[in-house]
């Protein structure tokens, strides 16, 4: 028997507890020997096996592009099998084919990994590859744009003109003078003063609380104050002159008023007051004229047509003295006394 006969009936016979889908692998069984047919056979075969090998690589070499589309692996030809025939492979291939379907020898197997003491491979398995984490990447740190927190804008804080503050001021005064608090009312007239020292109500109400407590001098002074703030301003001058004739300085109190009495052309109190200090002087002749201003102004003014009257008659001119007193008494504004005093001086002339 020759040496492959004897290798695949050792094959086997090793291979005959192999598992069922092998069993139906069998060994070649030997043919009569004939020396001089297995010489032969063997010569051609390897002789048709080179030559075959050199016209594939000579035509694998030729149909092979460059590297640019890499390593073609021709294709094989196509062999049609019809149902129920038994493909043989040729003669000349019977020795490698059997060979390819022959399992290894244990001699020439290679060894595959040695499990571990519990039977597994140390070759990790795809699932333990996949299970195992990916290894830990450099986080990312994203840079949230700031958070713009929309605020409210704030109401905006009322503007208080020095004005308003004094304004606010004098009525405080006012209300304490009233219920009796002279200190806190004299304190809100000076904080008034204080926010606007152009304020005219109180300073005027300043210097009358200050006369009132008997401090005349310093209510005078207010005045005064005003009036080198504000030279023409004739309600500083007329509370003035009241002071000062409150004082008995008739004269000084005159010359107050008349240091500002170019802006009082149009001001029937300041006229009719100035004429009343002139006439307590005599000097009414002085007197009429600015009573007669007065008058044009307001013509129904009773008690200044009494003053008119008087003046008149002082002056001699008794039927425009009796004319103007009765036209007093028909204003019907005189008080009880000031009429009975009218109707004496009718009876008289």
């Amino acid at each position: 028997m020759s040496l492959i006969n004897q290798v695949l009936n050792q094959l086997e016979q090793r291979g005959a507890h192999t598992a069922p889908e092998q069993t139906q692998i069998r060994a070649v069984p030997a043919l009569p020997e004939r020396d001089w047919i297995k010489p032969l056979a063997l010569g051609a075969g390897l002789l048709i096996l080179a030559s075959v090998g050199g016209w594939l690589w000579m035509h694998k070499s030729e149909s092979l592009e460059p590297e640019a589309h890499g390593n073609i692996v021709p294709a094989l030809p196509v062999v049609v099998i019809e149902p129920g025939v038994e493909v043989q492979p040729a003669p000349a291939t019977r020795l490698s084919y059997e060979l390819s379907v022959l399992p290894l020898p244990e001699s020439l197997r290679e060894r595959e990994p040695q499990s571990d003491a519990g039977g597994l491979s140390s070759r990790p398995l795809v699932a333990d590859i996949a299970a195992e984490p990916e290894p830990m990447r450099k986080q990312e740190v994203i840079n949230s744009p700031p958070v713009i927190t929309r605020r409210e804008a704030p109401l905006p804080i009322k503007q208080v003109s020095p004005m308003q503050r004094a304004d606010a001021d004098y009525r405080k005064g006012v209300q304490a003078q009233q219920q009796g608090k002279v200190p806190e009312a004299m304190a809100a007239y000076e904080a008034a003063l204080k926010a606007n020292d152009q304020h005219e109500a109180a300073r005027l109400a300043m210097a009358a609380l200050l006369q009132e407590n008997g401090q005349q001098a310093a209510a005078e002074r207010i005045l005064q104050a005003g009036l080198r703030l504000k030279p023409v301003h004739l309600p500083y001058a007329m509370a003035l002159a009241r002071m000062q004739l409150g004082r008995d300085q008739l004269d000084l109190a005159v010359d107050t008023l008349q240091t500002h009495l170019t802006a009082a052309d149009n001001n029937a109190d300041y006229q009719s007051f100035y004429a009343a200090l002139l006439q307590r002087q005599d000097r009414h002749k002085e007197a009429v004229n600015h009573y007669q201003i007065a008058l044009q102004i307001a013509p129904r003014n009773g008690v200044w047509r009494v003053g008119y009257a008087i003046s008149l008659q002082a002056l001699g001119r008794l039927e425009d003295a009796k004319l103007a007193y009765k036209q007093a008494l028909s204003t019907r504004t005189l008080s009880p006394e000031l009429t009975a005093f009218v109707q004496q001086k009718l009876s008289g002339l």
